[in-house]
């Protein structure tokens, strides 16, 4: 089964945060890649060539553009309530109606967005709820999770440490969820390394502060998004490290070359690193069109003579697509 270990769906929050914080998220690589001047500042008519980055991603839109590249089932991620950032009110939010959670768009909402999506395509979507201790309290952010995996069947949880503003080895703040997660024995993922808008404090991305996470809950399946770009060294160390730690490469996947990844990956096996313990995720929608990462991935062995590393085998190839994820997730 290939699945899209790394996938976004709905709004972010509401306007005009939402478009304040992707913005500030996509502005630099916009820019780099010729989408956006890059010879001065910006001026809010260039924005005007990038609008349709800023809608409510619709499932069907996710499931056809996945099915084109033949990918089985897609990670949905939730995104974590807030009201207290530069971008107001942030979370998983459904203001065009995509689902049928009755009632106005509402934080408070957000599981159950991502319940109604699992539940109206449950052959095509994974679903990870997201909770956030420093919105309300931290005993709220327990009950939503259990309630969330419980109540609504939800497949795991997604955690935005650095964006919520707080810090993954808080025992008040962040150790009470992990220790429901254990309980509950669902898979954790976290965002890990640079979050590109403005706000979101780098102090808290650094992959290294899982390594007590790792320590106090050794049977927790914990996986470090992003490969922890740039600190992809410490996010190695930690799967080095922990047993039930895994990473996956969205994101990086845009940002590297087919070289850069293909020597990644073999860089994660001398270190001694299992490629079960990797998963191809691409944080879609992407920069890219899906096809072109999708492609990208799979002809890394091509660059196996130039660098004078062997290919990857099809058993790696097939953990990377899908294998490790439902490792990662007990699927």
């Amino acid at each position: 089964m290939k699945i899209d270990a790394h996938a976004h769906i709905l709004a972010c929050g509401a306007e005009p945060g939402a478009t304040r914080f992707l913005k500030e998220m996509s502005r630099g690589y916009l820019q780099a890649t010729g989408v956006l001047p890059a010879d001065r500042p910006l001026i809010e008519s260039d924005w005007e060539s990038a609008v349709e980055l800023f809608s409510p991603i619709s499932p069907q839109f996710c499931i056809e553009d996945h099915k084109q590249v033949g990918v089985d089932r897609t990670v949905i991620l939730g995104v974590s309530p807030s009201d207290y950032t530069p971008y107001g009110l942030r979370g998983t939010l459904d203001p065009l109606g995509m689902t049928e959670v009755p009632g106005p768009a509402s934080l408070d909402k957000g599981n159950d967005y991502m319940a109604a999506l699992k539940e109206a395509y449950p052959d095509d979507f994974i679903a990870m709820a997201s909770v956030n201790p420093r919105h309300r309290t931290p005993g709220r952010a327990v009950a939503e999770l259990e309630r969330a995996v419980d109540d609504l069947n939800l497949d795991g949880l997604k955690l935005y440490p650095g964006i919520d503003q707080y810090s993954p080895d808080d025992r008040d703040l962040a150790f009470p969820i992990y220790a429901k997660a254990d309980e509950l024995a669902i898979p954790v993922m976290i965002h890990m390394g640079l979050c590109s808008a403005s706000d979101p404090s780098l102090k808290y991305e650094r992959p290294w502060l899982l390594d007590d996470v790792g320590r106090c809950f050794p049977d927790l399946h914990v996986l470090v998004c992003h490969a922890g770009w740039p600190w992809v060294d410490e996010c190695i160390a930690l799967m080095v490290k922990h047993p039930n730690f895994w990473c996956d490469v969205s994101y990086v996947n845009s940002l590297w070359s087919r070289r850069e990844m293909f020597e990644f990956l073999h860089r994660c096996k001398r270190a001694g690193v299992p490629l079960y313990k990797v998963c191809w995720g691409n944080d879609w929608p992407c920069f890219e069109p899906l096809k072109d990462l999708y492609d990208k991935f799979v002809t890394m062995n091509e660059e196996a003579e130039a660098t004078g590393l062997p290919p990857l085998t099809e058993s790696e190839m097939s953990y990377l697509l899908g294998g490790s994820f439902e490792l990662f997730a007990r699927l």
